[in-house]
């Protein structure tokens, strides 16, 4: 008994330790891009994302062995890659792989803003920061209720799907 849980903790911490090394890999990826402006930064990382995660949905479809433990790191490594080079979206900072950071933000500056205003909230314009931080929210519960049923629907394969939008904002960014 004791080695079965030695193992399922080695395998929740092979998962945290991908995403950490995908995180620094984003940097070392962004650093010598970003010194390239004809370079293009985002499509190149969405690129290396899409490649990951087709990677992960097939070893999770085969029959391989290992293929949970390989579809874990795939996506851990393309996660913590996606993270680290997301970091800011219209002068505020986003982490796209969790929500709780972004709505506590909302919720609070929210508040704080309302809690303390002396002026009627009818004469205050409302914050752009907060529209996109709403847009990113809502795209985020979307895109993950849409996964949860393509997955639970398609199995393995439905992650393909994550991929294929993936790719269509390759195409979007690169013809922008």
């Amino acid at each position: 008994m004791a080695i079965h849980d030695w193992r399922a903790a080695l395998e929740h911490l092979s998962a945290i330790i991908t995403f950490l090394i995908g995180i620094s890999l984003s940097v070392l990826i962004v650093r010598p891009l970003k010194a390239r402006p004809s370079w293009p930064l985002l499509p190149t990382i969405i690129e290396i994302e899409v490649i990951l995660i087709v990677a992960a949905s097939l070893a999770l479809a085969s029959d391989m062995a290992h293929g949970v433990e390989i579809f874990v790191i795939f996506v851990s490594l393309a996660l913590g890659l996606q993270n680290g080079a997301f970091r800011r979206v219209g002068g505020i900072s986003v982490h796209t792989t969790y929500l709780t950071g972004m709505i506590t933000s909302l919720i609070t500056t929210e508040t704080e803003k309302y809690a303390s205003e002396v002026v009627p909230s009818a004469a205050i314009s409302p914050d752009p920061k907060t529209g996109l931080l709403c847009g990113i929210w809502i795209a985020f519960v979307l895109g993950a209720g849409t996964g949860a049923a393509m997955v639970l629907h398609f199995k393995a394969l439905g992650m393909l799907g994550a991929a294929v939008l993936l790719i269509l904002l390759i195409l979007r960014e690169v013809q922008s």
